[in-house]
């Protein structure tokens, strides 16, 4: 009885390590996103310094002044540097649009105004600013690089259909890998007994990531979408926690003004040291609406059927086996062009072949990500979840499982560039990663009260198709 009590355990730990790490390794993928949205912020800060020979000292520019001197060209275009730092592309596209009507010749600035285009979606103006500036021969080598640049990215968008591929390896160390309980203890049928010493251990991380866009051809920017995945953790220690996961996904987005629905279908297989350990199939439906520029907030549903088997090491994973209803929305912030904060909630209800596996949970999670230029960024999250189980698992303890989970990870990340400027295109825009995650479990059951550390560091490469 003891050694199926073991069984059940680690089948608990296997688990909850697959769920931890294949989250975590997905929200790892978040300041790859960043690093190569930096790159935005970048092309304007050369720009401004292409730009030094019409600067305007005056500090910053007030609407009021504009008004005051309509035709002065120094001062809209700092005007309008004002106003792409704050984040107002569209009051920015309009000044920009202004100095060139009084201007044309400012072919820099041309180039300025088919970047802020770009930003906005306005790809066939953006494409035909870009064009006509590279096409004048009077911009610098710099910046007609940082043009050719831009103009290849709306090529890329303005296809039907595109792809998106990205590669991402490292190491992770976690100093508790097996979630041995902090006390030292663990529960049989409230009988306590010497819990397995916490051991560390070291795991290879192999992540792949694809996506293709379908694009509609409608005026609103409506798209198809589809999403493949594997993942992959090979621990150096624990083999009975080998992880393999494959994900996929297909929805599309729809768009009305300022709202956004996105459907998706969705299914996962999971392999424990190679062996079948999960399934699921279910969807997900997102609505989203954008209040500006700055905000939007999000909410979604998602269903799943989760089909776990029976391995030779988990015996009794197939308790667990159900539907799992989880919703979430929250709210994401832009605070300024390089910082952006999101806030969320979420409800999970999970039904179980036995109801002791079964259970509601609440969480909330916030997340600050900072791109600090030339693609460098961070990325601090914190995590908290309360789980409530609707029955007490016999073999363990008479009490009902209660608990708070708490977690906080910070991320860097930087591209090789920054590091190695002379180093080939190819490897420059590999994005180096370091990763640290704390995270504590307090339960009122023996067995599942734990805390770890984590450590990782990734490279990640992106390809576009």
């Amino acid at each position: 009885m003891a050694a199926l009590r073991g069984n059940v355990t680690a089948s608990l730990i296997a688990f909850a390590s697959l769920c931890v790490v294949a989250t975590g390794f997905a929200n790892a993928q978040e300041p790859e996103e960043s690093a190569r949205e930096a790159a935005d912020r970048t092309l304007t800060e050369s720009l401004e310094r292409e730009d030094t020979r019409r600067d305007y000292s005056g500090g910053t520019i007030s609407f009021e002044q504009v008004l005051a001197a309509p035709d002065d060209v120094r001062l809209n275009i700092a005007y309008a540097r004002d106003q792409i730092a704050a984040g107002d592309l569209k009051e920015a596209s309009a000044t920009l649009e202004r100095v060139l009507l009084l201007e044309p010749q400012l072919y820099d600035v041309r180039v300025l105004y088919g970047f802020v285009l770009y930003r906005l979606g306005l790809f066939d103006r953006a494409r035909y600013e870009l064009e006509l500036a590279i096409a004048s021969g009077t911009l610098t080598p710099t910046m007609r690089a940082e043009a050719e640049t831009y103009l290849s990215r709306i090529k890329y968008h303005q296809r039907t259909t595109r792809g998106t591929f990205t590669l991402t390896t490292g190491i992770e160390w976690d100093h508790n890998r097996n979630q041995s309980p902090s006390s030292g203890i663990i529960l049989f049928q409230d009988i306590p007994f010497d819990a397995n010493p916490r051991v560390s251990d070291v795991a290879h991380v192999l992540s792949l990531q694809g996506r293709l866009v379908h694009d509609l051809g409608s005026q609103e920017g409506h798209v198809l979408h589809a999403d493949a995945g594997y993942y992959r953790s090979d621990k150096f220690e624990f083999d009975s926690l080998d992880l393999d996961a494959v994900s996929l996904a297909l929805g599309g987005t729809w768009y009305a003004g300022n709202w956004s629905i996105t459907p998706r279908a969705r299914g996962g297989f999971f392999w424990l040291d190679g062996n079948d350990y999960l399934r699921t199939l279910g969807g997900e439906l997102e609505v989203a609406y954008r209040f500006n520029p700055r905000m939007k907030s999000f909410a979604a549903i998602r269903v799943e059927d989760e089909d776990f088997r029976a391995t030779p090491g988990f015996a009794s994973a197939v308790e667990r086996s159900g539907t799992r209803w989880t919703t979430r929305g929250g709210i994401v912030w832009r605070l300024s062009p390089t910082q952006t904060i999101t806030v969320a909630g979420l409800y999970s209800n999970k039904d179980a072949a036995r109801t002791y596996e079964a259970y509601d949970r609440y969480g909330v999670n916030a997340q600050h990500s900072w791109l600090l230029g030339r693609g460098a960024f961070t990325q601090i999250g914190a995590w908290a979840e309360r789980s409530d189980y609707e029955a007490n698992d016999p073999f363990v303890s008479a009490n009902v499982r209660e608990e708070w989970l708490y977690r906080g990870r910070a991320t860097i990340g930087a591209p090789l560039s920054l590091f190695f400027p002379g180093a080939p295109d190819g490897v420059k825009s590999i994005n180096l990663i370091a990763q640290y995650e704390y995270e504590t479990v307090d339960s009122n059951i023996a067995n599942y009260d734990y805390d770890t550390h984590k450590i990782s560091f990734l490279l990640s490469r992106r390809f576009a198709f």
